[in-house]
């Protein structure tokens, strides 16, 4: 038994591996581009017949059967998952590349740390002086947020999740908001 969840597992994982079944079964996000790289418009969802998945898995069957002899043994997955995993340690490493260049700005190979501290998240220019939390919160504006005010909007938000009025926000009422909140994509 444990030997067919391997075959399975590793049938699983070749199959992701191969272009043709990878882009069949589910989609597998691109790398991300590098700043040099112009990003490519929002590509529509793709839909599969049985038919065409059927004749990719048939292809990506023959590309990993090297030895044409109608079966896949050990040897010829173990070969092709090794090839899956190269080719996607080559793109990080290739994406890695490209990300160290951008930040070598002298270009000597080698990163400072005033190069490197580019990269770092910087805080603000300004500071925040708090008129926007005061006006969003403010509803009598009198230029002072009230207990009152502070509250109003999370327990107006706590009462609309609370469908059913029993002071908790239960996991069926947690689910139904979060997919409220998900915007459904079109199958």
């Amino acid at each position: 038994m444990t030997k067919s969840y391997f075959f399975l597992g590793a049938v699983i994982a070749v199959a992701s591996a191969s272009p043709a079944t990878s882009s069949a079964v589910a989609p597998v996000p691109a790398p991300r581009p590098t700043a040099a790289a112009p990003r490519p418009a929002a590509a529509a969802p793709q839909t599969i017949t049985r038919a065409a998945l059927t004749k990719e898995l048939d292809a990506s069957f023959k590309a990993l059967d090297t030895n044409g002899d109608g079966v896949l043994s050990q040897a010829e997955l173990a070969a092709a998952e090794s090839k899956g995993i190269q080719k996607r340690v080559a793109e990080l490493r290739s994406r890695m590349d490209a990300e160290f260049n951008k930040l070598d700005t002298n270009h000597d190979g080698q990163l400072s740390k005033a190069e490197f501290m580019v990269a770092a998240p910087q805080g603000p220019t300004t500071a925040p002086n708090g008129a926007d939390a005061v006006g969003a919160l403010d509803k009598n504006h009198d230029g002072k947020v009230s207990l009152d005010e502070f509250r109003a909007s999370r327990l107006a938000m706590f009462d609309k999740l609370d469908t059913n009025h029993d002071g908790t926000i239960s996991a069926t009422e947690r689910q139904a908001a979060q997919a409220a909140r998900t915007p459904r994509r079109p199958r």
